[in-house]
């Protein structure tokens, strides 16, 4: 792929590549000697340098008497390109959603990672207010410490803050103790199941008609969007819950 293609790939526009590579090759310089460089006229030079700053590709230099513009390295400006392209990504899930009642509707989504796991959990979260979650706990032994903490602080906060009552059955194991502590705060039914019998590190849930399978020592989930499904793991759960 040619230096001008790559960049554009990543959105930059005919005009924006030229003055970003000219300045690559300048080092630093000024709109006018980046004009003469990319063969772009003054005024356009002046333009383009602006929307590059804005993009995050250029910078001025402070404190000189002749307006002078550096360029960040080809490093950043892929680091950036591909953050925005992860952010991005992550919408993905919402984006497919809209396709119910389309020829196209999507049923299952997969998510992997710790920022996977997080999207999974909020997945649709915002129109269950005031619905009840069901499902088996799982222990966090090799659970990334990231997702602990998003699990104790953030999650629990949000699902208070949607009224949204738990209950589930979980395993009795000491990594867990920071959760029962607070079941009281955060409206959170649980019974628990000695460790020996029930060692999960994969948790189950089921709100409204989604169920949740989290995988979190592999970092690995799934949402199921299925009336049918969510009614049997649910009824499963009811009939665990009633022998506890």
């Amino acid at each position: 792929m040619q230096l001008k293609e790559a960049l554009q790939t990543i959105g930059l526009s005919e005009k924006q590549t030229a003055v970003y590579l000219a300045l690559l090759q300048l080092g630093r310089g000024s709109a006018y000697s980046i004009a003469l460089k990319s063969g772009l006229k003054k005024p356009t030079t002046y333009v383009i340098l602006d929307e590059l700053i804005e993009k995050g590709l250029v910078s001025r230099v402070p404190r000189v008497k002749k307006q002078l513009y550096v360029p960040h390295s080809p490093q950043e400006v892929f680091a950036t390109a591909e953050e925005k392209f992860a952010l991005a990504k992550a919408t993905l899930p919402e984006l497919l959603a809209l396709t119910k009642g389309t020829d196209t509707k999507v049923n299952t989504l997969y998510f992997e990672g710790v920022e996977g796991i997080k999207q999974l959990m909020e997945y649709r979260a915002k129109e269950m207010h005031g619905k009840e979650m069901v499902g088996f706990y799982a222990t966090d032994v090799n659970a990334d410490p990231e997702l602990v903490r998003y699990f104790k602080d953030e999650w629990a906060d949000k699902m208070l803050k949607l009224h949204i009552p738990v209950r589930m059955i979980a395993p009795e194991h000491a990594s867990l103790k920071d959760y029962r502590d607070a079941d009281a705060k955060y409206n959170r039914q649980l019974k628990t199941v000695p460790y020996a019998e029930y060692s999960s590190e994969v948790a189950i849930d089921v709100l409204g008609d989604i169920v949740r399978i989290q995988d979190y020592k592999n970092l690995q989930g799934v949402a199921i969007e299925n009336a049918d499904v969510a009614k049997t793991v649910r009824q499963i759960f009811e009939l665990v819950w009633k022998k506890l």
